[in-house]
């Protein structure tokens, strides 16, 4: 308890300044608020599934800019590495209609306890169909690679669980292909509460494109209950 007195006002102190940096970095962005619920169960052996729902705006909050469903399953080997699958259903702003979008991907996410921390590395290879545009062009597929480094405070006890990780999204397909597509740093806590059923995850993220796109600034909000 003592730890988490003195280790939450420093993550809340990171939140400040890592976004005034990025914000001095990059004038030109915007801001959102994203939103999730999530199901989870396990099954039997090492199988796990979930059901995520999200919706996120942007236009600083003004206009609902995705809404996706994602089912998902997992395998986890052992307490080094665990194996994912899964497909999303997602609804895309155009700013005068709404495309629909197929995503499925797969990967594998490595872990390992340094101390007090949980050091995490995750592979996943994803590819997004976007439909055919109401002016009948044909639909397009982006395909990346996604690499993520994660790290994060494990304390037995503690009544929180923060967080930070680094996200690559790597174009391997297209016209962009072997390049980088999105950067995203993400510093959060996942507060566990009712025996563990229950997770509130409350997350700051910089998402920086390489593209003419305004950076974004985003405050995501997700709750998960553990059937």
């Amino acid at each position: 308890m003592r730890l988490a007195s003195r280790f939450c006002p420093l993550v809340f102190l990171s939140f400040l300044s890592f976004a005034s940096v990025a914000e001095a970095q990059h004038k030109d962005s915007d801001f959102g608020v994203w939103g999730s619920v999530t199901l989870k169960k396990q099954f039997v052996g090492g199988f796990s599934g979930s059901l995520n729902c999200e919706i996120r705006s942007d236009s600083n909050v003004s206009n609902i800019a995705l809404w996706w469903i994602n089912p998902e399953l997992k395998y986890k080997f052992n307490d080094y590495f665990t194996a994912e699958i899964g497909y999303r259903y997602s609804n895309v702003d155009r700013s005068d209609y709404y495309e629909q979008a197929h995503r499925w991907y797969t990967g594998g996410t490595a872990g390992v306890d340094w101390g007090p921390f949980r050091l995490t590395w995750r592979e996943l290879i994803e590819q997004i169909y976007y439909t055919d545009r109401p002016e009948g062009s044909s639909g397009r597929v982006v395909s990346y690679l996604r690499t993520r480094l994660g790290i994060k405070l494990n304390v037995e006890n503690m009544p929180i669980d923060p967080y930070f990780d680094v996200e690559n999204f790597f174009h391997i397909s297209d016209y962009r292909a072997g390049e980088v597509g999105i950067m995203r740093y993400t510093a959060g806590l996942r507060i566990p509460f009712g025996g563990g059923m229950h997770t509130l995850n409350i997350y700051y993220r910089y998402q920086q494109y390489f593209t003419s796109s305004p950076d974004d600034h985003i405050l995501g909000l997700g709750y998960v209950l553990s059937l």
